[in-house]
């Protein structure tokens, strides 16, 4: 176990089980039988987000980063032919590795060019010697919001990541297994912050906590002073909870975003059944020379 693992599990053991339990047992998701075209709009966003960050590091931290993409990249959906065996051999990977951030990033001294931009494809046996010698791991996550219009209100102050406990569990079982500093990445249309994995364990440890309702929960928690998050408890819906954790809990990393293209999409799926839906191409964000200094200080 190294010090990051080390810490990881003495911030997690600090969580009272009254905000976030994180001694429950993960229950294995059901597959879906059909896709909408919501989710391919979701998805396609989510696809532009960490194509986004990936070659906008590229661009301006070659030869000290070099991204690669590492998260599950099969674009299969319900309703295509084998998605239900996807789906399982999927949720039988969370339970043995837990869940891959999307992007790796490594030195130039850790990182093999033969292994390309993309290692999301290699066996998990080939990766488990890969994926130890990063640096760090980027969750990339979208959001449709532009911050600088954001209007708050008294139950939400900011914008926020939203891990869900289901991903806690997930991302705590892959720093088990591979001890790589995790990071998530919230990208907006106008800006795109970072927050250290190890950040979210702290405040959800020691913060100052309010609980506002009796049956459906919400509780609402202050760390060093200042709002930081929001989580709403529905007993019924145990691992589908959301922690809204507060974007000025976060860093800053990209200001300067242009907008992408848009582009009208049809799939069509068994049956003859149409989803349309829209893809998101090209755009550019300038990352702040910041955000090298928080990865290069991860085990500092």
């Amino acid at each position: 176990m190294n010090h990051y693992q080390e810490l990881i599990k003495k911030l997690s053991s600090n969580i009272s089980t009254d905000i976030v339990d994180l001694n429950i047992r993960r229950k294995k998701g059901t597959a879906p039988t059909q896709a909408f075209s919501d989710f391919l709009t979701h998805s396609e966003q989510g696809d532009w987000a960490e194509n986004l960050l990936h070659s906008s590091i590229e661009k301006y931290f070659q030869p000290d980063l070099k991204p690669v993409k590492y998260g599950k990249s099969d674009k299969i959906i319900a309703g295509d032919p084998g998605f239900k065996k996807f789906y399982l051999s999927y949720q039988d990977e969370l339970d043995t590795i837990g869940k891959r951030p999307d992007l790796l990033l490594y030195t130039p001294q850790s990182y093999k060019p033969q292994w390309g931009s993309d290692i999301s494809q290699l066996s998990l046996s080939d990766l488990k010697t890969i994926v130890p010698m990063a640096l760090s791991g980027l969750e990339v996550r979208s959001s449709a919001y532009l911050t600088k219009r954001f209007s708050p209100k008294d139950d939400r102050p900011f914008l926020s990541f939203t891990p869900k406990v289901e991903d806690l569990l997930v991302v705590l079982k892959w720093i088990e297994t591979y001890g790589v500093p995790h990071y998530y990445v919230q990208v907006f249309f106008d800006a795109i912050y970072l927050i250290p994995f190890a950040k979210i364990l702290e405040i959800l440890g020691v913060s100052n906590i309010t609980i506002k309702g009796i049956k459906n929960k919400k509780i609402y928690g202050t760390f060093n002073g200042l709002p930081a998050f929001a989580i709403e408890k529905n007993p019924k819906n145990q691992f589908k909870e959301t922690i809204h954790i507060y974007l000025n809990q976060g860093i800053l990393i990209s200001e300067k975003i242009d907008s992408p293209g848009l582009e009208g999409k049809t799939k069509e799926l068994e049956g003859g059944r149409l989803l349309h839906y829209v893809r998101f191409n090209g755009g550019h964000a300038e990352i702040k020379t910041n955000f090298l200094e928080i990865i290069q200080s991860a085990f500092e």
